[in-house]
């Protein structure tokens, strides 16, 4: 009898803010902006990576969630350095599809790929061949399988009855049930 009124005030409060996408047989569907898809990813950077290469920095993350896409694309800010070349700035957008973890109560991307990549205004994401993009794209999997881009209380209520996460029409959407 608990968890049915804990339900119920979950509905209702999610219903008088207005996130509420649909509420059908396979559960309650919450919308989430990019906006707070972005706020939640802020709290995860700066990244920094110490690799035998060089040194890789994240910062300054936004989210986009395009219409008639089923990917999150994530931008950033990227700084790169090591022993002979000097700091290199440039950004760095990858998309992957949004998955639930119910065990860290987190969604983060799989299969992410590198849509955009420019250092000191040279675009480089059409130079990724071969050994290069060999040696890149595991460190882009590794950042972004341990950095989640939104947050659910796994202790909460929410989290606990996650059914699905997916990107429909350039929102985020969070699938509730039993």
């Amino acid at each position: 009898m608990k968890k049915i009124s804990i339900m119920i005030a979950l509905l209702l409060s999610l219903f008088l803010t207005g996130c509420i996408q649909d509420i059908s047989p396979q559960g309650l569907t919450v919308r989430i902006p990019a906006s707070t898809v972005s706020s939640a990813l802020e709290k995860q950077f700066p990244i920094r990576q110490d690799f035998a290469y060089g040194n890789v920095e994240l910062s300054h993350p936004k989210a986009m969630l395009t219409r008639g896409s089923d990917r999150v694309v994530t931008g950033t800010d990227i700084a790169f350095s090591n022993a002979l070349i000097p700091r290199q700035s440039g950004s760095l957008f990858v998309s992957g599809i949004p998955f639930y973890d119910a065990q860290s109560g987190a969604v983060y991307l799989r299969e992410p790929m590198i849509d955009k990549l420019e250092f000191n205004g040279y675009k480089l994401s059409s130079m990724l061949q071969g050994p290069l993009k060999s040696a890149i794209i595991p460190i882009i999997n590794e950042i972004f399988r341990q950095t989640p881009i939104y947050k659910i209380n796994r202790s909460s209520l929410q989290g606990s009855f996650v059914k699905n996460v997916v990107v429909d029409n350039g929102e985020l959407l969070v699938t509730f049930g039993l």
